[in-house]
């Protein structure tokens, strides 16, 4: 009897390590009897949250050897580990990390799979094993394995370009170099996510030429996977059309190909993978490879303002970017009452549709998929839907000063970033008058000839004040000769407590560049108001108060003259490209005068 319950004992005390064990997250699968192995050879792997992607895809192994894979599964959903050459097949619990042995009996190239067969994620994640009697170390540099995402460059909108330049050659030909590259993106609002993207941005860069053009792009493709460019809306001959399996063979990684066509019809066109096969090109798409593609007309009757929009999806990680950037980061289109504006709008994603609603204004639908639409035929809409593939140019004249939301009407896309705004450039900054910390009187005009930063806060504050302004600071120490072109200026909303005194011994922490702005509670109300800025007291329990306050560094130009803004996450490379662009746009509008 008493050995009984010893062993009843036993067997509980068993399960209960066991459910410890698989509650901490930890499930080994080990298979009971193995042949003999040489050596022991210890992998860590991981499922790639919401990408369904091995990290890493290639792993390399000695011969003979007892292989343990350590595979932490990062995602919300089960996933699975099979090679059939092995006769390994596990499953791989959601939040789970799961241990697997095999032994490395065979050498070559073998693909390991996920073995849940539900969607099509699961089937294009796959990864090779290679089992080589060679140096591992040697045969895993040649693969490149083991680097997953570790040493990919991280970009963002700072360092897109607009247009893709070009050379003519001596038949007049138009030659573009476009390559599709492996990079982690920085959407902003801390959504940096691996991608893949044509000449290393997000979306690529947009391609403008005019009707009857001789085109040629030399297509480089620098990514781990085979991939094809197509031409979507141009009328391009059948072998440059980049369908895999119909008009070329996909291009394999390190592999080149010509693209070669007239440039026909005119209109808002895009360009986009069509993959390797038709399994795959969804993937692709999602992960960044599209941009656009503008066939301007012989005579074209060109807006005062003419802007690209290219709305994207990253569906598994809730980013709906605008042209590369979720909301705060996106860009905001800056105009001047009276002008025409036409935005070009190109849902380049393959899944979802994006409603997009402009606030205060109608306006006109001027073409449809680049193809242009009779005046008499012309909608006037203030919400245009846009199916996958789909591009609509809209026209208005900005006839109603302020600043308005340019937003996907479907909010769970909105509440992914899809959201932008027309800001008329007026309706930031005006007239003011106020102290510096010197105790000099300044105004609106003692800034005027240059360009310049301006931020909101307070000496006492904790935090965001000081990294506003080592940003600011940061930024115009980076722009070198240009940046004394730029000042900084820091405006306390605690003009009480923050005399010109205390501002100053606060602001020259961060440099001779920076400028703090102080003076009576009124001028300051009014220097706030004319930025739309927001802030108000908050008593503390010991009798004092604090403030609570906008965060926002606006980018003005000479005469006042709103920018851009950006919010205080935003980084230094971001404020130091927006202001290199505004100089050169200014550069060139002074130079075609």
């Amino acid at each position: 009897m008493k050995k009984h319950i010893v062993l009843r004992s036993l067997f509980a005390a068993f399960i209960v390590l066991g459910l410890i064990f698989i509650g901490n997250g930890t499930v080994q699968v080990v298979a009971t009897t193995f042949a003999s192995a040489d050596t022991e050879h210890e992998l860590e792997m991981r499922v790639v949250k919401n990408r369904w992607r091995w990290d890493p895809d290639v792993i390399v192994v000695p011969y003979g050897s007892l292989v343990r894979l350590t595979i932490e599964n990062e995602d919300d959903f089960d996933h699975g580990i099979a090679i059939r050459e092995f006769g390994l097949d596990r499953r791989l619990p959601a939040g789970r990390t799961t241990t697997v042995q095999f032994i490395a009996d065979q050498e070559g190239e073998f693909e390991f799979f996920c073995s849940v067969y539900c969607g099509t994620g699961h089937f294009d994640q796959k990864g090779t094993l290679v089992v080589t009697h060679d140096d591992v170390d040697d045969v895993a540099a040649r693969y490149g394995a083991g680097r997953g995402t570790e040493g990919l460059p991280v970009r963002s909108r700072a360092d897109a370009i607009s247009r893709l330049p070009y050379a003519v050659d001596e038949d007049g030909v138009k030659v573009f170099e476009l390559t599709a590259e492996h990079i982690m993106w920085d959407y902003g609002n801390d959504a940096v996510i691996e991608s893949w993207g044509y000449n290393g941005q997000l979306p690529g860069p947009e391609i403008r030429v005019t009707e009857g053009d001789v085109v040629r792009i030399n297509f480089t493709n620098k990514l781990p996977v085979a991939t094809t460019v197509h031409w979507h809306g141009v009328d391009v001959p059948f072998l440059m059309d980049g369908v895999p399996g119909y008009t070329q063979d996909p291009v394999q990684p390190g592999e080149t190909f010509v693209y070669e066509f007239t440039a026909y019809p005119a209109g808002t066109r895009f360009y986009h993978t069509h993959g390797s096969h038709h399994g795959d090109e969804a993937e692709q798409m999602d992960m960044g490879l599209a941009g656009a593609f503008v066939i301007e007309p012989r005579e074209f009757d060109r807006p005062d303002i003419d802007y690209t929009m290219v709305l994207t999806e990253r569906i598994r990680d809730g980013a709906y970017p605008i042209n590369g950037a979720v909301y705060p980061d996106t860009e905001f289109i800056v105009v001047e009452e009276g002008q025409r504006v036409r935005i070009r709008m190109i849902n380049a994603g393959s899944s979802t549709f994006h409603p997009m609603h402009l606030h205060g204004h109608q306006f006109r639908v001027v073409a449809t998929d680049g193809n242009p639409v009779p005046e008499a035929a012309q909608l006037t809409r203030n919400t245009l839907p846009l199916l996958p593939g789909e591009s609509y140019d809209v026209e208005f004249i900005a006839n109603n000063p302020g600043i308005w939301l340019l937003h996907c009407h479907e909010l769970q896309h909105a509440g992914g970033g899809m959201i932008t705004a027309v800001v008329y450039d007026q309706i930031i900054g005006g007239e003011f008058s106020a102290v510096d910390h010197t105790g000099r009187t300044v105004t609106h005009e003692t800034f005027d000839d240059g360009y310049s930063l301006i931020t909101f806060g307070y000496t006492n504050c904790p935090d965001i004040c000081g990294i506003n302004l080592s940003t600011m600071s940061a930024a115009i120490r980076e722009l070198g000769p240009d940046g004394d072109r730029v000042n900084a200026l820091f405006v306390t909303i605690d003009p009480e407590r923050d005399t010109p005194e205390v501002l100053g011994d606060y602001v020259r922490a961060y440099g001779n560049r920076v400028t703090g702005i102080t003076g009576t509670p009124e001028q300051i109300a009014d220097l706030a108001g004319a930025y739309a800025a927001k802030y108000e007291p908050v008593d503390q329990s010991n009798g004092g108060y604090s403030m609570d306050h906008s965060t926002t560094v606006y980018l003005m130009g000479p005469g006042g003259r709103y920018i851009a803004q950006f919010s205080y996450a935003s980084g230094t490379d971001r404020i130091v490209a927006a202001i290199r662009n505004a100089i050169e746009r200014d550069s060139e509008r002074v130079s075609s005068q």
